[in-house]
């Protein structure tokens, strides 16, 4: 009698290892989902953990792509909200109602233009700097040491929207916010270069 009944055990567990699975609502599935949740009054509730950095698996044990938690601390370079794994490193969900984070101006940065000739700047590089609140800085009560910033150089598009061109000359930018150019003059207090980075979707 016991054979039979771990028996009858195994053959379900076999059978529901392998079917999809419906919560709620009428029985139909979705042909494609594997898993299928209907609800009318009722949301889906994601785990909600604390992420330590973006390059940090913590508190999994290692990097899953695909995987998709709700991250509930703001530390380091993550803030609360949704992220996903892309295999080495967790990814921010960014929705497209979020405006604030669409598009920032570079922080304030000096260009050397007493010597002319051919010049390069880590526009993305400048920008980590710029967050990680060293030198002459001040944060209110309680904030974190460190701004929340984007992880990779190619998060970001780079742009450059205005520039004395009496100053500056043969602006290229590559893909990674490593810009080139040419000191043509002496700066002024008026000359500016106004750069743009925009959040890719």
């Amino acid at each position: 009698m016991k054979k039979i009944y771990l028996g009858f055990v195994f053959s379900v567990l076999s059978t529901v290892g392998f079917a999809q699975t419906k919560v709620g609502g009428r029985p139909t599935i979705n042909a494609n989902a594997m898993l299928e949740i209907e609800a009318s009054n009722k949301g889906l509730l994601l785990p909600r953990l604390e992420l330590v950095r973006t390059i940090d698996f913590t508190p999994l044990e290692a990097h899953v792509a695909g995987m998709t938690v709700y991250n509930t601390k703001r530390q380091n370079d993550v803030v609360p909200g949704f992220y996903y794994n892309d295999g080495t490193k967790w990814q921010q969900m960014v929705t497209s109602d979020n405006k604030a984070v669409k598009f920032f101006y570079m922080p304030s940065i000096v260009f050397d233009t007493s010597v002319p000739g051919d010049k390069n700047k880590d526009l993305y590089q400048e920008y980590v700097n710029q967050f990680t609140l060293t030198g002459n800085t001040a944060s209110s009560l309680g904030a974190p040491a460190v701004i929340p910033h984007f992880p990779e150089a190619t998060d970001l598009y780079y742009y450059v929207t205005d520039y004395d061109n009496t100053v500056f000359s043969d602006i290229v930018i590559a893909a990674d916010g490593k810009m080139t150019y040419k000191v043509i003059g002496a700066g002024s207090p008026y000359s500016v270069m106004n750069i743009v980075f925009v959040v890719k979707e």
